[in-house]
């Protein structure tokens, strides 16, 4: 009996570092986005929508870590 391949071969799935930083910085993206709208803060929704987009569209590690170590941190020190 011979054993077939996997449905799903042909899928491409991401390295560790792509994983855990997509989840991470969508994390913070999402808890951003929340907390700009419950407490009305136009640009703390704006960088938690853009981290949210930025961990799922940015391809490859090295520039999806860059751009949300940046906008974390704008997060962190920009004052309304």
């Amino acid at each position: 009996m011979q054993r077939s391949a996997p449905r799903f071969s042909h899928m491409n799935l991401p390295s560790e570092a792509e994983f855990y930083g997509s989840l991470i910085f969508g994390a913070i993206g999402m808890g951003a986005l929340l907390y700009g709208k419950t407490t009305v803060q136009p640009k703390k929704m704006i960088l938690g929508a853009g981290m949210l987009a930025a961990s799922y569209l940015l391809p490859g590690a090295t520039l999806q870590w860059s751009i949300g170590g940046l906008l974390t941190v704008g997060l962190m020190t920009w004052k309304d």
